[in-house]
């Protein structure tokens, strides 16, 4: 599929028309001078069981190797929104406070962290409304195009 993201991974179990699958890390992690500081590592440690559940549409079975896709649209506009949201909502306030009100150093920082807050607050709102994130997510088998 053009404009996905594709990770291979193994079916681990199937109920119904969904599949859980999971993809190890790769080997470049533990090369990784992050060290334990990234995303990957942080999602290892907290998830409860593994792999994520996807729409079998391809029928696959458990312990077979499948590849997942992830639309590239999906995952950027996600990242944007965790990212850019808060940021935005920052320094917004940290600017309204400063400027617009002469809040002074204490009245900037207490509503660049009401913005902060609220950009957290807006993110979560504007993916919870989004489709499931696993929802978008794809299988096919590999060599298969």
């Amino acid at each position: 599929m053009s404009g996905c993201l594709e990770r291979e991974a193994v079916v681990i179990e199937t109920r119904g028309d969904q599949a859980r699958v999971h993809a190890d890390r790769p080997a470049a992690c533990g090369a990784c001078k992050a060290r334990g500081a990234c995303g990957a590592q942080l999602l290892d440690r907290h998830r409860g069981a593994r792999g994520v559940w996807v729409r079998n549409a391809i029928g696959a079975h458990a312990g077979e190797a499948v590849v997942v896709s992830v639309p590239t649209g999906a995952l950027l506009g996600g990242a944007l929104a965790v990212y850019l949201l808060p940021l935005a909502g920052l320094l917004g306030g940290a600017l309204l406070a400063d400027a617009g009100l002469g809040a002074g150093t204490p009245g900037t920082v207490a509503s660049a962290a009401a913005g902060l807050v609220a950009g957290l607050l807006a993110a979560r709102r504007l993916l919870q409304r989004r489709r499931s994130p696993t929802g978008q997510l794809s299988l096919r088998r590999p060599g298969s195009a």
